[in-house]
């Protein structure tokens, strides 16, 4: 099941997602982070079935605790105006 299916009322008003990489691990570990309408972030685990690892009201501080750990952004950021309407 996907992470929007399993999570659609966690992320009923989600503004945007960018994908973060642990380059340095022989396998990338990927994590989700997902800022709110509500002024909230949260870094979601895909492999602990979207666990949330960490929260914050500061996105410069999500965005620390994420290079702290070597952490990089792939990608652009995904906004939710970008959501394509025909996916369910």
């Amino acid at each position: 099941m996907s992470f929007l299916g399993q999570n659609q009322a966690k992320l009923s008003s989600w503004q945007f997602i960018e994908m973060w990489v642990d380059p340095t691990s022989d396998l990338p570990y990927v994590l989700m982070l997902v800022g709110d309408v509500d002024g909230s972030y949260k870094i979601y685990d895909p492999t602990e079935g979207y666990k949330i690892v960490y929260s914050e009201q500061d996105y410069e501080k999500v965005k620390d605790f994420l290079l702290e750990d070597e952490y990089v952004q792939i990608g652009n950021r995904y906004q939710e105006d970008e959501r394509n309407p025909l996916v369910a």
